[in-house]
């Protein structure tokens, strides 16, 4: 019960942000003394930190201002088929760092280990020196299996079962998660952007290397039995005239790309 409190009121100050005591009494429903002591040892485990009250003209000692401590950091990393995105973004929602590592040749699951490897061995020693980086976030253009992280295939970087979770922890000495990139950007809509306060969200998204999906229903991400539910991208689309299909029994990827549309801007220029 205590280790669910304390995710409930670390999970509440990094989803809603700086909170005061006594807010965070009045969302949790716990009671004052429990508060306390809890943000006690949230502040002692180096997860919060506490600042006095802005608030003036109230009768009686203002409450502290609970907020995420931005020292505390997690590294997210997007393999694509023309470039590495890595970041850092601290438990306050910041951006620490941030680099695209252009690529010439499609990435492999040992490339990518190593480049997340060498950019955080020079972020630790630079941007991050003072931060406490505790795991790395890998979103996949492909299917990953919920239980172990294993990327089944990534069709357009030509990975197959490449097991990406062990690798990076292995080479960083931290616990990663792997997940499907639209799984991931759905997740991150509903807590964080567009889609925040809905229950029922349909996500798409488009990048070099396609198009993926994902479903969240009554706030729970739609993954099925193995995590691989919800991608739009393999769907057959309703083309009702065959002579306007692409490729004949195509997927949606074969018929709506970033190439595509960016093939198609170009012609109506020229």
């Amino acid at each position: 019960m205590r280790r669910a409190n304390l995710a409930l009121v670390l999970r509440t100050v990094h989803r809603e942000g700086p909170r005061s005591r006594a807010a965070l009494t009045e969302t949790t429903g716990l009671n004052r003394s429990t508060i306390a002591d809890l943000v006690g040892e949230l502040q002692r485990a180096g997860l919060v930190t506490e600042r006095a009250s802005e608030a003036l003209g109230r009768v009686g000692r203002p409450s502290p201002i609970v907020e995420p401590d931005p020292r505390v950091v997690a590294v997210a990393v997007n393999p694509e088929v023309d470039a590495l995105d890595i970041g850092a973004v601290a438990l306050d929602g910041t951006i620490v760092a941030r680099e695209r590592l252009a690529q010439s040749a499609l990435l492999t699951p040992k490339r990518t280990t190593a480049l997340v490897a060498a950019t955080l061995a020079d972020w630790r020693s630079g941007a991050l020196a003072a931060s406490r980086i505790t795991g790395v976030g890998v979103a996949v253009p492909g299917p990953v299996r919920a239980s172990d992280g294993l990327v089944r295939e990534a069709p357009h970087l030509e990975w197959l079962d490449a097991p990406l979770s062990d690798m990076v922890t292995d080479a960083t000495a931290l616990p990663t998660h792997v997940g499907n990139d639209a799984a991931h950007g759905a997740l991150a809509e509903y807590l964080f952007g567009a889609a925040r306060g809905a229950h029922d969200v349909v996500y798409l998204n488009g990048g070099a290397s396609g198009i993926g999906g994902a479903v969240i229903i009554g706030g729970v991400l739609l993954g099925g039995a193995g995590g691989y539910a919800g991608e739009f991208g393999q769907n057959r689309p309703g083309i009702v005239d065959p002579a306007d299909r692409r490729a004949l029994d195509g997927v949606l990827e074969d018929e709506v790309s970033r190439a595509l549309l960016l093939e198609g801007r170009g012609s109506r220029r020229r």
